[in-house]
């Protein structure tokens, strides 16, 4: 499975695994599934209100199924804006659209990838979302290509594991050396965690950089003095301290 590494705003790279064609099938047969069961229950209703017994049932009727394919062809378009980058069948498959830059996604980025669903998805019956899909290093679409987006799974990471947990003291009886680490949340702690594999993964002179300039600018958000220890030391001591503190 590809796999990609995008810089968040605190300039902290974070892998993740891009969402492969067989994910983005089962999400896109799952949103199918409830727009049909949708509309099942809409005509349904019709039929026992008895709406199309009228005189005038054949414009009733074009009205409707006009109305239901607008709702069919906007459906991707709006579900993926208000709920930020996850349709139904992304949110149950877990996966979601994101920005390759890092960056929020903008309302012309979905108007792009949605626009582009006619050619990846509509005339060419599938088949230039499905090899582009397939073929791409980013696992993207024509519509992704565009729009510098693609598609990643969420996994549920955690900054911590349960044997980390084993031998950390209890928060009563902890002095903390940074107690100002409380002003984080857990996705920058864990963005500071991927940041510390990454380097130690790599040991180069870029993630260097990146990790001494998010601990420059860590130590001026939290009003921290000059300390005698090293970035990779400072980091892994805030990112103990939090958990202790907030656990």
């Amino acid at each position: 499975m590809a796999k990609i590494e995008v810089a968040t705003t605190q300039n902290v790279t974070i892998q993740y695994e891009t969402a492969g064609f067989l994910w983005r099938f089962i999400a896109w047969l799952l949103d199918t599934s409830v727009l049909g069961l949708f509309f099942g229950i809409i005509i349904y209703v019709l039929f026992a209100f008895n709406v199309f017994k009228n005189t005038d049932s054949d414009t009733v009727i074009a009205i409707i199924s006009g109305i239901l394919f607008v709702i069919k062809y906007l459906y991707s378009l709006v579900i993926e804006i208000i709920t930020n980058g996850q349709s139904i069948g992304k949110k149950i498959v877990g996966i979601i659209v994101i920005k390759l830059n890092g960056n929020s996604l903008t309302t012309s980025d979905y108007l792009i990838r949605w626009a582009y669903r006619a050619i990846d998805f509509g005339i060419t019956l599938f088949s230039v979302g499905t090899i582009s899909i397939l073929m791409s290093e980013k696992n993207q679409r024509l519509g992704d290509m565009i729009a510098n987006t693609t598609v990643i799974k969420l996994k549920p990471d955690r900054i911590v594991t349960l044997d980390d947990l084993q031998n950390l003291p209890d928060k009563e009886d902890f002095v903390p050396k940074y107690p100002q680490v409380t002003q984080y949340n857990d996705e920058e702690m864990l963005s500071l965690k991927n940041l510390l594999l990454r380097y130690q993964q790599y040991q180069n002179n870029t993630y260097a950089d990146i990790l001494h300039n998010t601990v420059v600018k860590i130590k001026q958000q939290m009003n921290v003095e000059e300390v005698k220890t090293d970035d990779v030391t400072f980091l892994r001591e805030i990112i103990s301290e939090y958990v202790i503190l907030t656990r």
